[in-house]
C-alpha cells in the first residue's frame, strides 16, 4: 500500500513532550503512529521512556538501542515490526536521552515519520531534542494553573531556539480545556511573542488526524541557535 497522494510528510522527526506528569501523551504518540501507518506511510515509534511506551503499545521486546551501543547488537535487532508492516517500534532502553540524539538522524532517514516519546519535564536534553526535531508536540494539563509548566518549557526552549513553535495538546478535565488554553495562549503572547498553535484536547483518531494534517500544512520550522 502506497501513501495516499498529497499527504506524504514533508518532515520526519516528531517529538512528543509532556509538561506535566501522568498525562495521556503515550496514547497520543501511539495514535499518531497507527494513523500514519494506516495511511501507508512508514513509521518508527521510538520509546525513550524506559519501555513505558512499548508496554502501552503491547509490544514485547528484548533488545534496545542500549544493546546496540553497549553490547554490540545489530540495529535491526531492536526494530520490532507490528501487525501493520508500515509500523515499526524500538526502545532506547537505559540509554540516556542525550545519547539517543546521535542515532535519530540516521534512523529518520529510513521512515516517513519518526515519533519520539520522552519522559515528562524539561532538561537540557529535552531542549536539544526540541531543537533537533522537525516538529514538536507539547502536552499540558488543563487543570488549575498547571498549564504554566508548558509556558516555562516553551520559554526555556525559545531561549536557545527562538522560533520553537510546538503544537499544543491539552489533557485533563475537558471542561477546563478552553479556559486553560486561552490563558496559556495569552500568557505566551504577552511575554514570549507569538503563541504556538493549539490543536485540541485529549486523544482520539480525529485528534491524531488533525495533528498530522497540521504538520503537513504548516511550513518547516526555522530555528536560530
Amino acid at each position: 500500500m502506497m501513501p495516499i497522494q498529497g499527504i506524504r510528510p514533508a518532515r520526519k522527526l516528531v517529538s512528543i513532550f509532556s509538561a506535566n506528569e501522568n498525562l495521556a501523551e503515550d496514547q497520543l504518540t501511539l495514535a499518531l503512529a497507527k494513523t500514519a501507518a494506516a495511511r501507508g506511510e512508514t513509521v518508527l515509534m521510538l520509546d525513550c521512556k524506559n519501555g513505558e511506551l512499548m508496554d502501552h503499545a503491547g509490544i514485547v521486546y528484548n533488545k534496545t538501542l542500549a544493546d546496540v551501543i553497549y553490547n554490540d547488537a545489530e540495529i535491526g535487532d531492536v526494530k520490532y515490526v507490528t501487525a501493520n508492516e508500515h509500523f515499526t517500534a524500538a526502545a532506547a532502553g537505559d540509554l540516556p536521552l542525550e545519547s539517543v540524539l546521535g542515532s535519530l538522524a540516521a534512523l529518520s532517514l529510513e521512515y516517513d515519520w519518526v515519533f519520539v516519546g520522552v519522559p515528562s519535564g524539561c532538561t537540557p536534553e529535552h531542549v536539544r531534542l526540541a531543537g533537533a526535531s522537525d516538529v514538536n508536540l507539547l502536552a499540558f494539563d488543563s487543570e488549575s494553573d498547571r498549564f504554566m509548566r508548558a509556558y516555562w518549557m516553551i520559554d526555556a526552549v525559545r531561549r536557545h531556539y527562538p522560533n520553537y513553535d510546538p503544537q499544543l495538546v491539552s489533557f485533563g478535565n475537558p471542561l477546563d480545556a478552553v479556559s486553560a488554553s486561552t490563558m496559556l495562549n495569552d500568557t505566551i503572547n504577552e511575554f514570549l511573542g507569538a503563541p504556538p498553535p493549539y490543536v485540541g484536547h485529549g486523544v482520539s483518531n480525529v485528534m491524531a488526524r488533525a495533528v498530522l494534517r497540521m504538520i503537513n500544512e504548516t511550513g518547516p520550522q526555522i530555528r536560530v541557535a
